[in-house]
């Protein structure tokens, strides 16, 4: 049987010298086995992919939690420590809030709609217009800004709202009081007085009779008294009062139509007959 030499006999014949690495290496007890190297290096680093999705799981919100959103300031946006303003900047915007922006077109459309649709089926002064909207929940910058742009573009009009309200007034048979109040409550303010808007409102183009004095001095000039006399005569009859109730019951009814004291007492004496046959001056 022939001997197999080792490396370290073969090296010995050749007279190097013989190192302890090499006899070791060369040893059977020191060779791996096919188990062991097979076996994973149990010692290995997770790889970075995997720590970030582990950090991130960490600072994710836990299930049926809701997240609070941050306070809205320019401060919380740049952060303490910022390299993009100086420091005096930074100071000074820190508590500087951050305004929202109105360009949204769905709430825009929606409150124009809105407003043709109010001022289609009635005029409206300025006042009301806003209220309506508002109480629509639109944004209030938002409806200052439309109702600017509707006034210059004519689309509403304080002057033809009043103009509605004088013809409404009369056709119901209110007095000057009663149109006057009406005006203040609509938050129209023209420069120009009761007397002349009545004149401006051309009372003479109604087409359902509306009392005129025929004063050539006067021309279109309500006859107040006639009117307050048909309201009066329409609510208890025409015929005049027999006793002082009656009396202060009718006049406190055209006090609350809005007709002046002192038309008031006249339309007590008068029924619609005598009316036609007096002639006014």
């Amino acid at each position: 049987m022939t001997h197999i030499k080792t490396l370290a006999e073969i090296l010995a014949d050749m007279g190097e010298p013989v190192s302890a690495d090499s006899s070791w290496s060369n040893s059977p007890s020191n060779q791996p086995t096919q188990s062991q190297t097979n076996q994973p290096n149990q010692t290995q680093k997770t790889p970075k992919s995997q720590k970030n999705q582990q950090s991130d799981k960490k600072h994710l919100p836990k299930k049926g939690t809701q997240t609070k959103p941050k306070p809205s300031s320019i401060g919380t946006l740049l952060g303490t420590s910022t390299h993009i303003l100086d420091e005096r900047t930074a100071v000074a915007l820190q508590n500087v809030a951050i305004e929202p922006i109105y360009q949204n077109d769905k709430a825009i459309n929606y409150m124009r709609w809105l407003a043709f649709y109010y001022l289609s089926n009635r005029e409206l002064s300025q006042k009301q217009l806003r209220q309506k909207l508002l109480d629509k929940e639109c944004d209030p910058q938002m409806v200052d800004e439309l109702i600017t742009e509707f006034a210059q573009k004519n689309y509403q009009s304080d002057e033809r709202c009043a103009f509605m309200l004088i013809r409404e007034g009369v056709r119901r048979g209110r007095g000057k009081h009663h149109i006057a109040q009406s005006l203040k409550t609509a938050g129209i303010n023209l420069p120009y007085s009761l007397d002349e808007l009545i004149q401006m409102a051309d009372i003479t183009s109604l087409s359902d009779g509306t009392i005129l004095a025929d004063d050539d001095d006067k021309p279109e000039h309500i006859n107040w008294l006639k009117l307050a006399v048909e309201a009066r005569c329409k609510k208890y009859g025409n015929h005049l009062p027999t006793d002082q109730k009656q009396k202060a019951r009718q006049l406190r009814f055209l006090q609350y139509r809005g007709f002046e004291m002192s038309v008031c007492f006249d339309a007590l004496k008068y029924t619609l007959d005598d009316m036609d046959e007096l002639d006014f001056v």
